[in-house]
């Protein structure tokens, strides 16, 4: 899962222009794509009636509308098959702008520069035990109110990086230790660079249809654990029921009656758990307006939020105490050979200079125990903290 030397000299060379860029690695491959905007972010549509060229989206978790993202636009593309350049119309083996034969040439013998975050924008302040304890607290009082259903409540952990730290070689350690998930690092100048290992697809667009899951409930367990011995407690069998008819009604607020569940099935992601439902329908009679409708009635799910979503929201901005930036929000490539692929932003860090944040949070119902819900947020520090 090494990423190619060509690859590496050319995001060291965006990186130290400040240029954007997205690297990825999709779910069980071992190719590394990425994208370079050669002009800075834009905002775009992700499902329109036309798209120029690809783009690689990322969104917060609290936007007015859900199908508008910050992209960084395709100037320049890295596949299996090397480096692309877009002309206007297409992409060709060479360079047609300065700023893509300017990118060009900075990269030569660039292989071994580091790519590090050079932002100067203040991190997200952490959350220590009590705090977030007594914010689980205040989510169960709530639950027993009868004023919501559920909440979704998270933390952040901050920590110093090591001064020869290289964000690449960082992606390359997350991709080894989740083969199964969605990798990617997406450098942004004004916000720093964000290092995702999510397994959860948020919506999955290709000719043959779309897909989504619901991903919830979670347990912590060793190495490759035997998924047909793990039991799950009531309250966690609740909380990905609440998820799963989530789902369900955003299919049907945009007449989609007819599609197929498949779950819930136990999986694993490094040293935790989870259930899964996948929800797949085919492409029949899904035109760009209804997979923009569905994709407002997916974002954001209550996987990350709560239920009812309005008011946890509203709940989660004045009481869990930091910004949560990208996190929780969605990312993914989109029109990249046909197909658009959006991921729900966890396992997520944020570097900036020589500081990593990490985000972790968990779902609260009212059966919820503060002490065990602050446990599974340490552990899933671990999948990030670990490549360090």
């Amino acid at each position: 899962m090494k990423i190619p030397g060509g690859a590496r000299s050319l995001l060291s060379a965006a990186a130290d222009t400040d240029l954007p860029f997205a690297l990825w690695r999709r779910p069980d491959t071992v190719h590394w794509e990425a994208l370079v905007s050669c002009n800075g972010m834009t905002k775009r549509p992700v499902f329109a009636k036309t798209h120029k060229r690809p783009f690689f989206a990322i969104n917060r978790v609290d936007v007015e509308d859900a199908n508008f993202a910050d992209a960084i636009e395709g100037d320049v593309r890295l596949d299996k098959d090397g480096v692309k350049f877009w002309n206007g119309a297409a992409y060709g083996d060479d360079p047609v702008s300065d700023h893509q034969k300017s990118l060009l040439e900075l990269s030569d013998d660039r292989m071994d520069v580091p790519v590090q975050s050079r932002s100067k924008v203040e991190g997200p302040l952490a959350t220590d035990r009590q705090t977030y304890e007594l914010l689980v607290e205040r989510c169960v009082q709530q639950i027993k109110a009868g004023r919501m259903r559920k909440l979704v409540t998270s933390r952040v952990e901050n920590r110093a990086l090591p001064p020869e730290y290289d964000l690449l070689d960082m992606a390359e350690r997350l991709a080894a230790k989740l083969p199964s998930a969605f990798v990617a690092l997406v450098h942004l100048p004004e916000t720093g660079s964000w290092l995702v290992g999510t397994p959860e697809i948020l919506l999955s667009s290709t000719p043959d249809g779309v897909d989504t899951m619901a991903l919830a409930g979670t347990q912590w367990v060793g190495p490759d654990p035997d998924l047909r011995n793990i039991g799950w407690p009531d309250g966690l069998i609740e909380e990905q029921a609440l998820v799963s008819n989530y789902i369900r009604r955003a299919f049907l607020e945009q007449g989609i009656d007819d599609f197929e569940e498949i779950g819930p099935r136990t999986v694993s992601a490094a040293n935790l758990v989870h259930l899964r439902t996948i929800f797949r329908r085919s492409a029949d009679g899904l035109d760009a307006d209804r997979l923009a409708g569905l994709l407002r009635s997916l974002h954001p799910t209550s996987a990350v939020c709560g239920m009812p979503k309005p008011p946890a929201i509203e709940f989660l901005k004045r009481f869990e105490g930091y910004d949560r930036g990208y996190y929780t929000g969605y990312l993914g490539p989109v029109d990249w050979d046909g197909s658009t692929k959006l991921y729900v932003n966890l396992r997520t860090a944020q570097i900036l200079g020589q500081e990593i944040s990490l985000y972790v949070g968990g779902g609260i119902v009212e059966t919820s125990n503060p002490a065990r819900e602050w446990i599974e947020t340490v552990e899933k520090t671990k999948t990030v903290g670990s490549i360090i």
